[in-house]
């Protein structure tokens, strides 16, 4: 698996053949195929559980997070909230790779991540930010658009990096303060 994910992310899922795989993991052909009959099995046994339940489980560890936190202000709950999931995509870089070329090739993978991120956009967090606006610390629009707003600009940082493999040489603290800041001066109120 670790091979087939490393190939997936360097080569990409069709110029990746079981052949390559194979001598990666230093086994036999044979072997790669007893165990996963295709090259689109290994794919998915890639990406299943990351769909299932890395991604479930990540934003329920993220929404307790935000929660036991209690933030008290946007600013501080923006700049966890960037910085925590840019973080995840240091850490889970080649599996994003993998993950972002295949919603490309099959807009299937790109339906099940919508129904995954609906049904794991929390009360919690729809609680905090509408308080947020009742408090008028940020503009009274639709708990969607803003999350839709925060994400652009996180991934608007991250897709080039990850694409291009060069998240060694992002520097976190800072990209994570420019996307707070672009972001507390879209989403305040006018003064």
């Amino acid at each position: 698996m670790k091979a087939s994910l490393s190939l997936f992310a360097e080569q990409g899922f069709e110029r990746t053949t079981s052949s390559n795989i194979a001598i990666r993991a230093g086994v036999s052909e044979g072997t790669v195929f007893k165990q996963f009959k295709t090259k689109h099995g290994i794919l998915k046994a890639l990406l299943q559980p990351f769909i299932d339940h890395v991604i479930p489980r990540v934003f329920n560890e993220f929404t307790t997070e935000v929660e036991m936190s209690r933030f008290t202000n946007f600013e501080q709950f923006l700049s966890y909230m960037i910085k925590d999931r840019m973080t995840f995509a240091l850490e889970n870089q080649k599996q994003l790779k993998v993950f972002l070329q295949e919603i490309v090739r099959n807009p299937e993978i790109s339906k099940m991540i919508s129904v995954k991120w609906n049904q794991a956009m929390s009360e919690k967090i729809e609680y905090m930010i509408d308080n947020f606006k009742k408090q008028k610390q940020i503009v009274d629009w639709p708990v969607k658009r803003i999350m839709q707003y925060v994400i652009s600009v996180v991934l608007g940082y991250l897709l080039p990096r990850v694409i291009s493999n060069t998240m060694a040489s992002f520097n976190l603290e800072q990209k994570s303060q420019e996307a707070t800041a672009f972001l507390l001066r879209g989403l305040s109120l006018e003064k």
